[in-house]
């Protein structure tokens, strides 16, 4: 009897032990790094976009991004963007030059709002804030059709970014992306005025994005997946949106979309950007969990 106690004891003892080294459950990742990067790389991509836009559209000055001087060559067919520390209705201060080139046009195309535009961006000891922000090459192109109906079809175009570049000084997040940008309300005649041909009032406009891109970051690299339906594609609200009206009544953050993020060797990652609520909240689920995280 003693040696049966005596056994049951050390059974007791290692069960005790074994449940005392079983390994513990996995930490959920948390880590909302590729989803800021991936935002703030399309945020700056469609700021340089709305940028052209506003140089290219008979625009003398830059709403959104300060106090810049625009210099037009008719002939050669150059836009210079030239920012001196200009503090952005955004919030931001910028310095450095963006220079469109848009001599490859066709259908006499010269504004960005005409299809057959295409231009060409450089971007110039361009700096935001604190961050340098280069490109090995920027195409901006007019992809509606000619002789498009504005009250049945958007305005589009085609923006394609390679090696662009936001480098904090410490770190880079460097994307390459084909976006799609079309103006979703192109048939109000406050926003886009074909009749007269006037230029797009961008302080009106309501913009959709969509298109796949890919990103390296201090993490690694990952690929950005958007998809092309109502949905889901991002929208900037440049009208009905600014979280912060009196300090930063410039600033338009997406409020609507899905952004899929697949990093290397890992699970893809959702970011839901909203409904259309005006805030800098979004939604990351990683593994079947999801977290609000602020992007501002």
């Amino acid at each position: 009897m003693k040696k049966l106690f005596l056994l049951l004891a050390i059974g007791s003892v290692l069960t005790s032990c074994s449940k005392k080294n079983s390994p513990e459950p996995p930490t959920p990742n948390s880590d909302a790094t590729y989803a800021k990067d991936a935002i703030t790389s399309y945020q700056v991509m469609n700021d340089v976009f709305v940028a052209v836009a506003e140089a290219r559209d008979t625009y003398t000055y830059t709403p959104f991004f300060g106090s810049a001087t625009i210099k037009k060559d008719t002939v050669a067919k150059i836009d210079s963007i030239i920012f001196n520390n200009s503090h952005g209705a955004d919030g931001n201060i910028r310095s450095g030059k963006i220079v469109v080139k848009y001599n490859t046009s066709t259908l006499n195309a010269k504004y960005i709002r005409q299809p057959g535009f295409k231009s060409t961006v450089q971007l110039i000891n361009y700096v935001i804030n604190t961050s340098t922000v280069s490109a090995t090459s920027i195409s901006i192109n007019n992809s509606t059709s000619n002789g498009f109906n504005p009250n049945t079809a958007n305005l589009t175009w085609a923006a394609s970014y390679s090696g662009f570049t936001i480098n904090n000084g410490s770190s880079s997040v460097v994307s390459s992306a084909n976006h799609v940008v079309a103006l979703l309300n192109t048939s109000t005649n406050a926003v886009y005025a074909p009749s007269g041909n006037l230029p797009i009032n961008w302080s009106y406009a309501k913009v959709a994005v969509s298109g796949n891109g890919s990103v390296s970051d201090s993490k690694g690299s990952f690929d950005i997946t958007l998809d092309n339906t109502s949905s889901t594609y991002l929208v900037r609200d440049f009208a009905g949106c600014a979280p912060e009206t009196i300090l930063k009544p410039g600033k338009h953050p997406f409020i609507n979309g899905i952004m899929s993020i697949k990093p290397s060797g890992a699970n893809t990652q959702t970011i839901n950007m909203g409904s259309g609520t005006c805030d800098y909240n979004i939604t990351l689920t990683i593994d079947g969990i999801s977290y609000q995280v602020d992007v501002e």
